[in-house]
């Protein structure tokens, strides 16, 4: 994996809502994630110190229910499955930092869910985004615009394609139909609500350029045998969903298909503790944000 070439702030996903255009957000948050799901113990519990400073209280004590703690909860239960992905991981080659290169077709993809992560952004986010962004420039002449292309790819649209897939998942019972017609206009349909930002054209351009390449790493994976139907997959879909999120709070479908099966899943994937605290303040959220959208 390149996560030694990426931009740190944008890896480790240390500005939320990062719109980098130097990875389309492709490699956003879930690099970092990773790093800490094959690294050490004690580099989780640092981490988890430095997140709960963030915590913002009232004069009470009481927590301030804000965007701030909003994320730090969520970044919280990030790192509680970097724990479990830790837990169920096994021994790696490379000790505790990530695997350059996973062997798709190979016992690691499949035998934790750390390595079916690792296989599926590798396939689906790191490999597709370089087929991706050599495919906008060749297809949009003007860098200036190529450039913004990239940089509103950013905006959930690599998070919406991981829910789409959840989504389509879900609804199929054979591999077969993985990659049917149907399943692919989900999809894109699903994408284009993320790049309206753009020129209806442009915008259709683009998504189509993604779907494109997710459609291309899905049929590597199938010819390798990777198993992409189970609760298996789903939940390391919705693991990395979390993780590339630039902003929870922002996409309404990562926290009702990623982040609320994650927190019942039957594996303790989230600590209760957790799970009590982000329901709190998302239920809160939500509730304030229908309150507007109706009032």
């Amino acid at each position: 994996m390149t996560g030694n070439t990426h931009r740190p702030n944008c890896a480790n996903a240390q500005n939320p809502g990062c719109v980098c255009s130097g990875c389309g957000g492709a490699l956003h948050g879930w690099q970092g994630w990773t790093e800490l799901a094959y690294g050490t113990s004690q580099s989780r519990d640092n981490r988890r110190h430095r997140i709960e400073l963030k915590i913002e209280k009232n004069r009470t004590g009481t927590l301030r229910f804000n965007a701030h703690n909003r994320q730090t909860f969520i970044d919280l239960a990030r790192l509680d499955v970097t724990d479990h992905l830790s837990r169920t991981g096994g021994e790696t080659p490379d000790g505790n930092r990530p695997p350059q290169r996973i062997d798709i077709a190979g016992p690691m993809a499949r035998s934790s869910d750390r390595g079916r992560l690792s296989a599926l952004a590798q396939t689906i986010l790191e490999d597709s985004w370089e087929e991706v962004e050599a495919e906008i420039d060749r297809q949009v002449k003007n860098k200036q615009t190529a450039r913004d292309a990239k940089r509103h790819l950013a905006d959930h649209t690599w998070c919406g394609l991981l829910i789409a897939l959840i989504r389509w998942i879900e609804k199929i019972d054979d591999a077969v139909q993985l990659l049917a017609d149907k399943g692919e206009q989900f999809v894109k349909n699903v994408l284009t609500q993320h790049l309206s930002g753009l020129s209806k054209d442009l915008a259709d351009a683009v998504t189509g350029i993604v779907v494109d390449s997710a459609w291309s790493a899905l049929a590597k994976l199938l010819e390798a045998h990777f198993p992409l139907l189970g609760e298996d997959t789903l939940r390391v879909l919705r693991m990395l969903a979390l993780f590339a999120c630039p902003a929870v709070d922002r996409h309404p479908e990562v926290y009702e298909h990623a982040a609320k099966p994650l927190m019942s899943d039957g594996l303790k994937v989230v600590s209760d503790e957790i799970k009590t605290q982000v329901t709190s303040f998302f239920t809160a959220w939500w509730r304030r944000q229908s309150a507007s959208a109706s009032g």
